[in-house]
């Protein structure tokens, strides 16, 4: 009976560790090369600073929605597809922990660790599509939409170019703790198949 605890109390915590593992952990890793510097910058932001950065009232990019070129707006299909799959990954980082404290099997559990896995993996792959063009050049920071046209956006775009934009160690946290409860819960389930039943006494 112990050990039913113990794996339902791991297993829970495995699955809803994704949710302040996307709010608050690294997101995305940005890298920029500064040309007349000859150096490199780099931030590594979470959901929150960016929420921070671009939707609360008075910040800085506030009304980047307002600004957003058409180059950017391009983009936001790919982009919305790695938010989609960012969100399904958290409902199915709750959903884990609803199923392994509530459901007397491990079969959802191995089910739902694995479909996390595979959404991890989509948030990847969506992402990556999206950071295409800004990587490849096709569209430079001047073109974001986060300053006027004129002289200043094309010194910045000329001195400035991304190298590096990526999901960064979230995503890995995210799937290392889908993966976790996969290998726990498998593991659990393969003992218990190893178990010889008890003969019934007459």
């Amino acid at each position: 009976m112990a050990y039913k605890i113990v794996y339902k109390a791991v297993s829970a915590i495995l699955c809803v560790c994704v949710l302040p593992l996307a709010i608050f952990s690294p997101m995305i890793q940005i890298v920029g090369d500064v040309s007349f510097a000859q150096t490199f910058i780099g931030e590594d932001v979470s959901l929150y600073d960016i929420y921070a950065l671009f939707f609360k009232r008075g910040t800085t990019f506030s009304g980047f929605g307002d600004t957003m070129t058409e180059e950017v707006r391009a983009t936001m299909p790919e982009l919305i597809t790695a938010g989609s799959f960012l969100a399904l990954t958290v409902l199915l980082g709750i959903s884990g922990a609803c199923v392994a404290i509530f459901c007397k099997k491990k079969l959802p559990t191995l089910l739902v660790s694995a479909a996390g896995c595979l959404s991890v993996v989509g948030l990847f792959v969506s992402f990556k599509q999206f950071a295409v063009p800004y990587l490849d050049g096709t569209i430079d920071i001047g073109k974001l939409g986060l300053m006027e046209e004129g002289i200043l956006e094309s010194i910045f775009s000329a001195l400035i170019q991304l190298r590096t934009l990526q999901i960064s160690s979230a995503g890995f946290l995210m799937f290392g703790a889908f993966l976790c409860t996969f290998l726990w819960t498998g593991a659990f389930m393969l003992v218990e198949m190893g178990e010889t039943p008890k003969k019934v006494r007459k």
